[in-house]
């Protein structure tokens, strides 16, 4: 160090952490490894190392941190992206002797001992997510302690921190304000194996400008990489059933949707493959154990969202499978290089058409409009005392998702336009331009990322090669492995008919619930009288019902697409497949008669398809729904609140004989699940028995 207090013998220091830190007696550094450690200690400066994934940055900072301590400095913060991360990180820095406390969502309780031992001195390490900057609780209790005498500031992931990166995430931007008040004597280290040119320059901006760059190749000699496109759904479960027994170990396959998760963890365990679905939305107890089943190879497959993705540590993970592609090579750089850190490990994109709409919106959506920012501003300006969520959304015609992400982006700018008090957002005084230009280069890039995955897809060069050099690395040859440089796919699956069959049966028989909502939106529906924002109280209720395909996916659900928007009738098929679903279903008490949702655009469609559906089950039909006033399509209603006022007053209840009875309400899509909920709330109101929605695809489900 620059005062004198690390010894000539800081090199041996460090090695022999490094050897125990990876329980091997005889290991050395890697390239630029001791190089990265000994400008940390002895020269305290601030670094950013871009790193292959595997390459070993978390021994950099972790040695560092232990060296630093030892000679007196205070505590290394780690600020992480990812719990499943935190946890592999803790357990990194206890084998080296370091007393590690993590800060995050999933361990709130321990938060108040946390802090005492923070304020007494007593941690070494401790890590934290970014969103703990924005939390009063974490600023006032450990903020000062912690930072009036920190040693080390690690930034992993750090291209998280630039909106050019394929992982922004907003709250990483509030590290340059601890970065500002940084003093010169503290060293700092950012990570990641994930940055091209701009977002190198955006990440070393954000951090103060003052950063040394420490490069390594990209390249990865035991990944052996591949491509299979242009395979429906089906076929891409029957060439997983047939490959992942021939793959050697333990791995992950990545999807898009937490529905895909179960889907394909569902039809791999039918086939008798050991496989879980794991996704952001699990309890932290049962990710922790599914991770664990992971590390321990108790599982063949984990079938994860990117929930399971950076910084996630299997050294011998035996394979990566893209069930669907992904937004852009970085992205797919980061999750496939999960694999073979210690051993020869494959890793295979397979994709379909229907991948192309999911990233779409992705490339619209790089930043929120300036409409919807102006939007937003002008409602708030307009408002005495603020307004939350949910009332924006009742003014605008927008879903909730993106309101909130306009209202991140608005309060992480500098100086921000909105702050938030309490459940509600205020506009403060700043006088705001939009940046237009951002917005439009941000979506060029984006869209430029999708393009050039799509190169990648069609293996027109080396795949290692692609990969690197997207990533700024032009160093890397090619590899003479990978399916463009062979031509030979990691494995053959050849016909794929029987499989894929069984697999759409699969999908067919799969339990698609339709899940009640139990509380009107914001607004409520004024004319027939249902409050705003209150319970729906259970006597008006909808049952929990059920949906005989996923829309576009499989036979069924591009089927049903089909009959709707291209022949505007749905088949003798699609009926009997419906009543098949309905008897495996039973719901109880059993439907003693079947009401079909009425339209303006297609009124005959549904309820036609009602009366052949309740003929063929035996059950009486009813006309129990009368249009009274005209409506806008529902999927051109993008909120709850919008969806629920779009049907406010349009409907109206003939009622029947025996509607006291149980009864089953069918629709042909299930989209937010607001029309299922309002027409049953009418039928309820007006003396109906309980009632059971029943659609032939659900959508989104976005409420």
């Amino acid at each position: 160090m620059k005062d004198g207090s690390v010894s000539f013998d800081l090199r041996d220091q460090a090695l022999a952490r490094l050897r125990i830190a990876l329980d091997a007696p005889t290991a050395e550094f890697r390239d630029a490894q001791w190089e990265a450690i000994d400008a940390l200690v002895r020269e305290r400066e601030r670094l950013l190392l871009v790193q292959r994934t595997g390459w070993g940055k978390s021994i950099v900072y972790f040695i560092a941190a232990s060296l630093l301590r030892s000679a007196g400095a205070g505590p290394t913060l780690i600020v992480s992206p990812l719990i499943a991360l935190m946890r592999n990180q803790l357990e990194a820095a206890c084998r080296l002797g370091l007393r590690a406390e993590r800060i995050d969502s999933s361990n709130k309780p321990e938060w108040p001992s946390i802090f005492k031992v923070i304020q007494s001195d007593q941690v070494d390490v401790l890590l934290v997510s970014p969103e703990r900057f924005d939390n009063p609780e974490f600023q006032e209790l450990a903020g000062p302690a912690l930072f009036m005498r920190l040693g080390l500031l690690v930034v992993d992931e750090a291209h998280c921190i630039s909106d050019w990166g394929h992982d922004f995430r907003r709250h990483y931007r509030l590290i340059r304000n601890v970065v500002r008040f940084l003093p010169p004597n503290v060293p700092m280290l950012s990570t990641t194996a994930t940055a091209d040119g701009p977002v190198i320059d955006d990440v070393v901006e954000q951090l103060g400008g003052r950063v040394r760059l420490i490069r390594g190749p990209l390249g990865r000699e035991s990944l052996r990489l591949d491509t299979v496109t242009d395979l429906s759904y089906t076929e891409r479960l029957a060439w997983l059933a047939s490959v992942l027994p021939t793959f050697a170990g333990s791995g992950i396959i990545y999807v898009l949707t937490q529905r895909d998760t179960e889907t394909v963890a569902g039809w791999l365990r039918q086939e008798g493959i050991a496989a879980q679905a794991y996704h952001g939305d699990l309890d932290d107890e049962l990710r922790e154990r599914l991770e664990q089943q992971l590390l321990d190879n108790e599982v063949k497959a984990l079938v994860s969202t990117s929930a399971l993705g950076m910084g996630f540590d299997k050294p011998d993970l035996g394979f990566v499978v893209h069930f669907q592609s992904t937004q852009s090579i970085v992205h797919y750089y980061q999750q496939v290089g999960r694999a073979g850190r210690a051993i020869e490990a494959v890793g295979v994109l397979l994709g379909g058409s229907e991948d192309d709409d999911i990233f779409g919106y992705f490339v619209k959506h790089a930043l929120p409009s300036e409409d919807l920012v102006d939007a937003v501003l002008s409602a708030l300006r307009e408002s005495e005392n603020g307004l939350s969520v949910a009332a924006l959304m009742a003014l605008m015609n927008v879903p909730q998702g993106r309101i909130m992400s306009a209202m991140d982006f608005l309060k992480l700018e500098t100086p921000a336009p909105v702050a938030k008090v309490g459940s509600r957002w205020v506009r403060t005084a700043v006088q705001y331009a939009y940046p237009a230009e951002k917005a439009r280069n941000l979506a060029a890039r984006r869209l430029a990322d999708r393009t050039a995955m799509i190169d990648y897809a069609r293996a027109q060069r080396c795949l290692m090669q692609s990969l690197a050099r997207s990533l700024g690395d032009n160093s890397v040859i090619s590899c003479g492995r990978c399916f463009a440089c062979t031509g030979e796919h990691v494995f053959e699956a050849g016909d794929l008919g029987a499989l894929a069959a069984r697999a759409a049966d699969f999908l067919r028989r799969q339990v698609i619930r339709l899940e009640r909502k139990k509380k009107w939106p914001h607004g409520g529906l004024p004319v027939f009288g249902f409050p705003s924002n209150g319970s729906i109280v259970p006597a008006l209720q909808a049952e929990e019902g059920r949906a005989l395909a996923v829309f576009q996916v499989g036979p069924v659900g591009r089927r049903v697409r089909a009959e709707k928007y291209e022949h505007a009738h749905f088949s003798d098929l699609s009926v009997a497949q419906a009543a098949d679903a309905i008897r495996e279903w039973a719901p109880q008490p059993k439907p003693e008669w079947i009401a079909g949702m009425v339209s303006d655009r297609r009124p005959h469609l549904v309820p036609n398809f009602a009366r052949r559906l309740a003929a063929t089950l035996g059950i009486p039909y009813v006309d129990a729904l009368i249009k009274i006033r005209a409506s806008q399509e529902q999927k051109a209603m993008q909120n709850a609140p919008f969806r629920a006022k779009n049907l406010d007053g349009t409907l109206q209840i003939a009622p029947f004989e025996g509607m006291e009875r149980p009864g089953l309400f069918v629709d042909d899509m299930h989209d937010s699940g607001w029309t299922a909920t309002v027409a049953i709330a009418l039928l309820r109101q007006a003396g109906a028995g309980v009632v059971f929605p029943f659609a032939l695809a659900k959508v989104s489900g976005n409420g």
